[in-house]
C-alpha cells in the first residue's frame, strides 16, 4: 500500500508549499483552472464549492483540519459538499465508504478519523468488513453500515447508475486528475498544487505543505468574493 500510495502522489505532480499565498487577483490558467459549466446543485443565489478528495490521499488528510476551519467561516450562501475519487477501481471501497457515511449522517463527523485510521494507524480499511469494524469501535451499527456500503453500488430504482457511478460521473466530468482539489461553482477548479506552482513561477522560494494549502484557499476566497460582486 505504502508504494502504492507513493505511486499516486509522483503521479499527480504535487508541489511542496511556496513562502505565501495566491494573489488577491488571481489569473486563470495560473493560480486556477476553468472547466466548461457543470450543472448546479445548491440553489439560486448559492455559491457552490466542492471537494474532490480521497480517503486514502495523505495531502487530502493533511488538508482536512484548514479546510473545516476555512469551510465553517464561510457565508451562508457558501454551501460545501465532497465528491468522493477513485483513480483506480481497487480504490473504489473508499468512495463507497463516504457514500455509506454520508447515507447514515456520520461524514462530517467520523471523516477526520478516518483520515486517522489510514493515514497515523496505517490501517488502509480497502474492505467492507475492516471499514465495519474500525466504524464499530466508533459507535456505528456493522449491520446497518454493511447494507449503506452495499447500497452504494446498487442502481436505485428510478435510476441505472449507483451512488458510485453518479460520483465516478462527477469528478470525470469536472476533470479532476488530482487531489485535492476543490471546484467553485462548477466552474473554477483550485488546487494546492496549483496554487504552490503558480507562486514558484513567481520566484517564491519552496516551504512547507500547510502554506500551498493556505494559498489555495485564499484563491478560493478571491474567487468566491468575485463571484459575489458578479466579476466572473
Amino acid at each position: 500500500m505504502k508504494k502504492l500510495l507513493g505511486a499516486v502522489l509522483i503521479s499527480f505532480g504535487f508541489l511542496s508549499g511556496v513562502a505565501s499565498a495566491s494573489p488577491e487577483a488571481p489569473v486563470a490558467g495560473t493560480d486556477y483552472l476553468t472547466i466548461p459549466q457543470q450543472p448546479l446543485t445548491a440553489g439560486p443565489g448559492k455559491i457552490e464549492v466542492t471537494e474532490f478528495f480521497w480517503y486514502g490521499c495523505p495531502h487530502c488528510s493533511a488538508l482536512e483540519p484548514t479546510l473545516e476551519k476555512w469551510v465553517k467561516a464561510q457565508g451562508k450562501d457558501v454551501v460545501f459538499k465532497r465528491v468522493p475519487v477513485a483513480f483506480r477501481s481497487t480504490f473504489e471501497p473508499h468512495t463507497r465508504m463516504f457514500i455509506a457515511l454520508t447515507t447514515l449522517g456520520k461524514e462530517a463527523e467520523l471523516t477526520p478519523k478516518v483520515f486517522n485510521e489510514i493515514h497515523v494507524k496505517h490501517n488502509y480499511l480497502l474492505t467492507r468488513d475492516s471499514q465495519a469494524d474500525f466504524l464499530a469501535t466508533l459507535g456505528v451499527d456493522k449491520a446497518a453500515y454493511s447494507k449503506a456500503y452495499d447500497a452504494a453500488g446498487a442502481p436505485a430504482m428510478a435510476r441505472k447508475e449507483s451512488p458510485v457511478d453518479l460520483a465516478n460521473k462527477a469528478w470525470k466530468d469536472y476533470k479532476i486528475d488530482g487531489v485535492p482539489t476543490i471546484a467553485i461553482q462548477g466552474k473554477y477548479l483550485v488546487s494546492p498544487a496549483t496554487s504552490g506552482d503558480a507562486l514558484q513561477k513567481q520566484g517564491k522560494p519552496a516551504t512547507t505543505e500547510q502554506q500551498t494549502f493556505d494559498a489555495a484557499l485564499k484563491t478560493a476566497d478571491s474567487i468566491i468574493n468575485q463571484i459575489r460582486a458578479k466579476k466572473m
